[in-house]
């Protein structure tokens, strides 16, 4: 088992920059992602009207379907918002933001959207005079980039949305190109040129900790205005239902079954099937060993030393040397028979279960792709 990374986030901090009477305080969390940023929206919005009480607004203006600001960061970004193909509106997204914010009554609000994490500095630098009545704090996580790596993976595998197929071990080459969220030092630096080093605001991310009452903390840092949130944790709803991790087997045969299937609407019903019929699988982390992680890892060492040298004012916590001391694991994985196999048994399955059913479609597209596997196993 790995060890666990000791928690900074309750070390001393820097002092907070002086109190500006007049200006309420802005919180911008800007992700990354996988850091257990839908969670944090998730309660930011569950819980939208008793931060309010508290001296907290979480704006509602324009927010999508994640109930957290996307659509804001990808104006700031200039780019096409996946959802409808359309670039936001620069104005149109981050007037009404601002205007909740100052008319309710709160001395402190949070937006959030991990979308912001790689936004170039140019984009920031707009960002930052559109905001230049509040005094901003920028919140970011920290998370081990092997870790990182896996999650991302798993995620951007799992997609029926996309045709992403490829082996995970394909990009340790060059790590980055998994994602590049994992360049941390490097896109929080852009930020804390910005709006200044002593305006930002790092914690470490680990699985084990609540990201909704870590930040609750970081507010409370930062905060000189209103009552402690972190103390109120126990009285705020919490919810458990977001992103779940798919096991190795429902991972693998996903990527497996999108290199098979063209027909989105299969994809989609075969790929729900195999993540419910697999889900107490192994863990998709299995799928590397130790060696990978160590090559991840030093892929970032340089910039993790300065990434923790200037925004936690320790050593490397990131140090491979550090994580992975317990016994040498070798790389788990399916084999093509095997994988081949297990979804056509589920697509037999599928296809029996929708046989006199109103999902013909469906039903068809799942014996497709059974029909397809079916002749890898004669090869």
């Amino acid at each position: 088992m790995r060890p666990a990374i000791a928690n900074v986030n309750t070390a001393k901090q820097p002092s907070p920059p002086e109190k500006h009477t007049m200006r309420q305080k802005l919180f911008i969390h800007i992700g990354p992602h996988k850091t257990g940023t839908s969670s944090l929206q998730q309660f930011l919005y569950g819980n939208r009207r008793a931060l309010l009480k508290a001296g907290v607004c979480y704006p509602t203006a324009h927010l999508d379907e994640h109930r957290a600001q996307h659509r804001l960061a990808y104006a700031v970004q200039l780019k096409l918002d996946p959802d409808d193909r359309q670039v936001p509106s620069r104005e149109t997204e981050i007037g009404p933001i601002i205007k909740e914010i100052k008319s309710s009554g709160a001395d402190a609000a949070i937006i959030s959207s991990e979308t912001f994490f790689v936004t170039p500095a140019p984009e920031i630098h707009f960002l930052h005079e559109q905001l230049h009545d509040f005094s901003t704090v920028i919140v970011f996580y920290a998370r081990r980039q092997d870790e990182g790596y896996v999650s991302t993976y798993t995620q951007r595998a799992k997609s029926p949305r996309n045709r992403y197929a490829q082996p995970i071990h394909t990009h340790l080459d060059h790590p980055i190109s998994m994602s590049r969220d994992l360049d941390i030092y490097q896109h929080a630096s852009n930020w804390a040129r910005v709006f200044g080093k002593e305006n930002v605001a790092a914690r470490l991310y680990d699985r084990k900790i609540s990201v909704p009452e870590d930040f609750l903390r970081c507010i409370d840092e930062r905060r000189t205005e209103g009552p402690a949130l972190a103390p109120m944790m126990g009285k705020f709803k919490v919810s458990t239902d977001f992103n779940k991790s798919p096991s190795l087997e429902a991972t693998e045969l996903t990527r497996l079954f999108k290199t098979q299937c063209d027909d989105l609407e299969g994809r989609r019903v075969a790929l729900r099937l195999m993540q419910q019929r697999f889900e107490h699988g192994r863990p998709a982390a299995r799928l590397l060993s130790t060696a990978d992680r160590r090559v991840i890892l030093d892929f970032f060492r340089p910039s993790n030393e300065k990434l923790f040298r200037e925004f936690f004012f320790c050593g490397n916590k990131f140090a491979p040397e550090l994580l992975l001391t317990g016994e040498e694991t070798a790389r788990e994985e399916l084999t093509l028979g095997d994988a081949a196999r297990m979804i056509v048994k589920l697509a037999e399955e599928q296809q029996a279960a929708m046989r006199g059913m109103p999902h013909v479609r469906a039903a068809r597209a799942v014996a497709t792709v059974a029909r397809r596997l079916n002749s890898i196993l004669r090869k």
